[in-house]
């Protein structure tokens, strides 16, 4: 398996360095669940191994670009904490106006100009790079009646490389919508951002906030003007600036005291509770018939398969829907009642239900004593055994205090210096030679410290694989180096200097 890795890392080297050209990516059309197919283009194995080299240099440079409420598809980042801020918004900055938006088949139709000049202003991506990203994007396309295409504009679906890509897009938006409300400039500076907020309500801006997920995005208003308003500008900024056009039939303003709004299978209201206006949430009634849909198909199979392995593949199936939706606040509600469907479901096809509970399951549902069946020994998850998980905000802070502990163990470079440096050196220990494997796995070095007149010039930098890191500030690495001939170059560097 190693040689094959070796050669693979040698193939993708040897392209990088010469003309990569990207193979044929094959369309293929998946059911989106509303009787519409969801176009993927699916590139070949190497490509994706490729552009997976490619996300993990870009990824860090655009990272600390990206708008704070954009959620989707970023380290660290999830759907939960998407919910969460659709929820401050409701219940904290009590915003109760929403602009659904929905791009008309946005990964299809991205403009690739305007994404490669979004792209240039980073300047640590260099035209070598921007050359081969044009050609991914031009990339032939296989359609299912085996007629091939030139690929004008779009991102394949199906690809690793295209989250990336369609967050540099939506980025510009992000920010063109901070600066309509709290990140517009002001002659006065404020404290904090909430007194900054409390003077922008006496003037006649436009009160608005984004919270996006992929191409999947909300904006929350304070009345129905600022929603209309907002509505017609998006729609021009989109069609002008992105090239890019909404679905007017999906497209609508909500007012959230009224009725609901749907967002990554969660609808959501602003429910009256004790004199105060907070969210209350749902399953969305497609993602509940998708549930039924998929649960129903596991028994199904399990009805043909009755092994301990097939009950496993259903009960981790049951525990990914839990994890989920149980930031919806109704969630024991929904789940109730596709449950007792279920529960039909399993008796008609499993038999009677048991008494017996084996002790994963007890573990995993203490305290919950609802009837469940049992195949070949093994307990089948209960799904209405949930209870309202509060989704969490993404924290900054809690970032900072992680990278802090990490300190000790690796050290923390600019990013971009980071993916320039490795770009620069192809992911290779300068001193054992060997690739780099991941993302955080090498250790930029400084041959001259910043204390002894040293700076960050790529000259001046060495990368490393990370296990140096605690090596060169080993009291005794002297010792280590002197017996081994591969160390010697970097020995000479370090000696100077402790």
């Amino acid at each position: 398996i190693l040689k094959i890795e070796d050669e693979i890392v040698k193939r993708i080297k040897y392209d990088l360095k010469g003309r990569y050209t990207p193979g044929m990516v094959k369309r293929v059309e998946i059911p989106k669940g509303d009787g519409e197919f969801r176009p993927l283009g699916i590139p070949n194995i190497y490509d994706r191994l490729v552009q997976l080299c490619f996300k993990q240099v870009l990824e860090p440079i655009v990272e600390n670009r990206f708008y704070k409420n954009s959620f989707g598809f970023r380290p660290e980042r999830s759907a939960e904490h998407a919910i969460a801020s659709c929820n401050h918004m409701i219940n904290i900055a009590k915003l109760h106006f929403v602009v659904d938006i929905d791009i008309k088949g946005f990964f299809d139709n991205i403009n690739h100009k305007k994404l490669i000049k979004q792209l240039q202003r980073f300047k640590s991506i260099d035209k070598k790079t921007l050359s081969i990203i044009k050609r991914m994007l031009k990339v032939e396309t296989l359609l299912q009646n085996n007629e091939i295409i030139q690929s004008e504009k779009g991102t394949p679906q199906g690809g690793i490389f295209s989250p990336l890509l369609a967050n540099i897009v939506l980025n510009e938006l992000d920010w063109w919508i901070h600066k309509q409300w709290s990140g517009i400039k002001t002659r006065r500076e404020y404290s904090t951002l909430g007194n900054k907020e409390a003077a922008l309500k006496g003037t006649n801006l436009t009160e608005v906030k984004i919270v996006r997920y992929a191409d999947d995005f909300k904006l929350f208003c304070r009345d129905r003007g600022s929603a209309e308003k907002m509505f017609k500008l998006v729609k021009i900024f989109l069609r002008d600036r992105l090239k890019l056009e909404i679905s007017e039939k999906k497209s609508k303003i909500v007012n959230l005291r009224k009725e609901y709004s749907v967002f990554l299978g969660i609808k959501f209201k602003a429910i009256k509770n004790k004199k105060r206006l907070t969210a209350r949430s749902y399953i969305s009634d497609k993602a509940k018939k998708s549930i039924l849909i998929l649960i129903k198909q596991q028994v199904k199979e399990l009805q043909k398969r009755r092994t301990a392995l097939q009950v496993s593949k259903f009960n981790s199936v049951i525990l990914g829907i839990q994890n989920y939706y149980r930031m919806a606040t109704m969630i024991n509600i929904d789940f109730r009642k596709i449950g007792y469907i279920v529960n039909k479901s399993l008796m008609n096809r499993i038999g009677k239900p048991s008494d017996k509970k084996d002790k994963k399951y007890k573990l995993r549902y203490k305290g919950y004593n609802f009837q469940v069946w049992n195949v070949a020994s093994t307990t089948i998850f209960t799904l209405q055994a949930i209870k309202f998980k509060i989704p969490k905000l993404f924290s900054a802070k809690k970032k900072v205090m992680n990278v802090e502990k990490q300190i000790e163990i690796k050290e923390i470079e600019d990013p971009q210096i980071r993916a320039t440096l490795r770009v620069a050196r192809n992911s290779t220990c300068e001193v054992t030679g060997e690739y780099i494997k991941g993302n955080n796995n090498f250790y930029v070095h400084r041959m001259v410290p910043k204390e002894h007149g040293g700076n960050d010039n790529l000259e001046n930098l060495m990368l490393l694989d990370s296990s140096f890191k605690t090596l060169l500030k080993s009291e005794n690495r002297e010792d280590y180096y002197k017996d081994n001939e591969n160390y010697a170059r970097i020995l000479k560097t370090l000696s100077k200097y402790k």
